[in-house]
């Protein structure tokens, strides 16, 4: 009997046809990409293919892969550096979807022509992104202007789909592949799926914003845009339209860029180490700057909630390394990792203490938290050692605030804006910063 082509069970079939056909093309782009980088980057030559061959591998299955490229792209404690390095470049090759989609969404959603809601619509979007695109309007109720974000018109149904196909490849390879268990390979990509799922529900990112909001009510400099709950649904957000400086701008309107890099700093501590409630997509696409020093968040639909059990061991951990305590930093690492396969554990702890040991000889003044996180996850990953989740999205905060202050206020330490945090967290006095 012929299978309709409605039914769930064509549409897999059809979906993994296309999935096998875009990774047989994505394999021929690795072995190019793979020889002609071999006479460049040499033992990493691999991983830079690798990412390559993905990237165009997740471009052309649509916007599901993307969002799950681009969170993958965060893992630095799972993936080698050239293949993150590669996948970070899935945030800015997302199509706009046509107009006409974008009136049948919203008319769809509040029951009412587009018109009757918004006195002007500009029919170009301002960004798109993987889940969703932002046009730039005009409320009809108040003549205000506004940003209003429309979720992709087929993003749920190809989530739920491509959902189901992941889950089966990464299930089949753990008990095809016994180091792909190592990776926990499933869970991971059952993690990546339930951040995107997260995502593309607007409603959701409405009320982080109203979290965040809370959390950063006696900041004055931390802001987010305020939400027109009337015109706001599960696939359509209408909120203040921002229109920040650039930071190529920014000595020429009136910002004092070495309190924007202070605030910037700030608003992540506050979050890691205080409120456990995470920006998770940081970047400088996702901030907007306004005199004289204040900073506006947006793209609030991925974040990450810190458990006060992750907040303190993010805060041991750091504070640890602060005070050249290696043995602690190995020890905090190796009891909290979901996964581990290490065969000789003093010889991990003889590393990471030597590793701690050099960067206390450098000094409080000269420590890069963020590198020196990232070749914390090559010494895990040497030793088959499995960071928490948590860590990657921690590093990815701080890694936002402190390449903001390597350009354009080098003269800040990260380190000496986390400390007060991290001594608040565990009730501690902060050390004196030491140059």
């Amino acid at each position: 009997m012929a299978v309709p082509t409605s039914s769930p069970a064509w549409r897999i079939t059809v979906r993994t046809a296309q999935m096998v056909r875009a990774s047989l093309v994505a394999s021929v782009v690795f072995l190019r990409e793979l020889l002609r980088r071999r006479r460049v980057n040499g033992r990493e030559a691999w991983a830079y293919a690798l990412g390559d061959a993905l990237v165009r591998l997740c471009t052309t299955l649509g916007a599901t892969f993307i969002k799950v490229g681009q969170i993958a792209s965060t893992r630095a404690d799972l993936l080698p550096k050239g293949l993150v390095t590669e996948l970070a470049t899935l945030r800015d090759r997302v199509p706009a979807f046509p107009f006409a989609e974008v009136r049948r969404i919203v008319e769809h959603d509040f029951g009412r022509p587009l018109e009757e809601i918004y006195a002007r619509f500009d029919q170009t979007p301002v960004a798109a992104a993987s889940v969703a695109q932002v046009h730039r309007a005009v409320l009809r109720s108040s003549g205000e202007t506004v940003a209003v974000k429309v979720r992709r018109p087929d993003i749920l149904d190809k989530l739920k789909l491509d959902r189901s196909i992941l889950l089966f490849v990464g299930r089949t390879l753990e008990r095809l592949i016994p180091s792909v268990r190592l990776m926990a390979l499933e869970g991971a990509l059952r993690s990546f799926c339930d951040a995107v799922g997260e995502q593309v529900h607007l409603t959701n990112e409405a009320r982080n914003n109203e979290r965040f909001t809370a959390n950063f009510a006696d900041d004055p400099d931390v802001l987010f845009p305020r939400l027109h709950l009337e015109a706001c649904s599960d696939a359509v957000l209408t909120m203040e339209f921002i229109d920040g400086v650039h930071e190529d701008e920014l000595e020429t309107r009136g910002v004092n860029v070495h309190a924007l890099v202070a605030t910037g700093m700030r608003c992540v501590c506050r979050m890691i180490f205080l409120h456990g409630f995470v920006h998770s997509d940081l970047h400088p696409g996702n901030m907007r700057f306004l005199p004289p020093g204040r900073i506006v968040l947006l793209d609030l639909g991925l974040i990450g909630q810190l458990t006060d059990e992750d907040r303190l061991m993010t805060a041991r951990t750091l504070f640890a390394l602060s005070t050249g305590d290696g043995v602690t930093v190995a020890r905090a690492f190796y009891d909290n990792a979901p996964h581990t396969a290490t065969p000789d554990y003093a010889a991990y702890e003889r590393e990471m203490v030597a590793f701690v040991d050099n960067v206390r000889r450098q000094g409080l003044a000269n420590l890069q938290v963020t590198a020196e996180i990232g070749r914390i996850f090559d010494i895990l990953r040497r030793h088959r050692i499995q960071a928490r989740s948590h860590m990657t999205m921690v590093n990815l905060a701080m890694m936002t605030a402190e390449g903001l202050g390597k350009r354009l206020a080098p003269e800040l330490s990260l380190t000496d804006e986390a400390l007060p945090y991290l001594a608040e967290a565990l009730g501690l006095p902060a050390p004196r910063a030491t140059a």
